[in-house]
């Protein structure tokens, strides 16, 4: 379900519900304009985990971030780029979720687990983000988007002269025209460099539309993938790539069918 979804009197509790949720915790919701795509995977199914863990393509940071990635916005336009972001403020269930359910990824420093008290995304202070031309053509980074192996990471010697200049674009206007760094294992992830993480800033509020999808996925199916999965990457080693969607395919199709018996 989105926003477009809801009949009068619903969105008009939901617009309340979100006023309310953004100011009390100092967030700010995204807009999409000539110069910021908003593209959300994980309000679709096209996304690393398979399936659909926010109910509504929205993206919120918190205020700092926000104001910071209006810095990189602006920067961005003077070189005739625009940003595409994927993803920014994470619940807190959502990102225990994710961890929950592939370890291997927590493991690979691909996914921060929240209980250990430094997630960035569950405080807003985390954006994931690329770099677009004037005709809307991300520029190559060398992976896709939650492409989780090691030529994701920033030290990679497995890039083209291109790609390796794009993401230096990217992380110059990150880290030198705003306030954030960058993160090692990911090259699309950025934090807020200056940023006190406590319990106290940790949002476990779901958002005001979320109809908590991700426990919804039955006990059975998410077994039988996370099975699949590790058997694939038994297979594969250190080579495996997760996000490949050749592989993802074939374990989606036998997930499918055995789910039909």
């Amino acid at each position: 379900m989105t926003i477009a979804d809801l009949t009068y009197f619903n969105k008009t509790e939901f617009l309340n519900k979100e006023t309310k949720f953004l100011k009390k915790h100092n967030l700010v919701k995204l807009k999409s304009s000539k110069d910021l795509i908003i593209e959300v995977p994980y309000s679709t199914t096209n996304n690393f985990c398979h399936c659909q863990i926010y109910s509504h393509p929205f993206i919120y940071l918190h205020r700092d971030a926000y104001d910071n990635l209006q810095k990189v916005i602006s920067e961005a336009s003077k070189l005739a780029l625009k940003i595409k972001i994927w993803d920014g403020f994470r619940p807190f269930e959502a990102q225990s979720f994710m961890a929950d359910k592939y370890p291997q990824m927590v493991e690979g420093g691909y996914v921060s687990h929240p209980k250990n008290g430094i997630a960035t995304h569950v405080r807003g202070i985390a954006v994931d983000l690329t770099l677009v031309d004037h005709q809307n053509n991300e520029l190559d980074m060398g992976t896709y988007f939650d492409e989780m192996n090691e030529k994701a990471h920033h030290n990679t010697s497995d890039l083209s002269e291109v790609q390796k200049k794009n993401r230096q674009i990217l992380i110059e206007l990150m880290t030198q025209k705003a306030d954030f760094e960058l993160y090692d294992n990911e090259w699309w992830h950025y934090n807020l460099k200056i940023f006190q993480r406590n319990k106290n800033n940790e949002i476990h509020q779901a958002l005001p539309l979320q109809d908590k999808i991700y426990p919804k996925i039955t006990e059975p199916f998410t077994e039988l993938l996370s099975s699949e999965v590790q058997e694939f990457y038994n297979h594969y080693g250190q080579n495996y790539h997760f996000n490949h969607r050749s592989i993802f395919k074939r374990i989606f199709n036998k997930i499918t069918k055995n789910l039909k018996k």
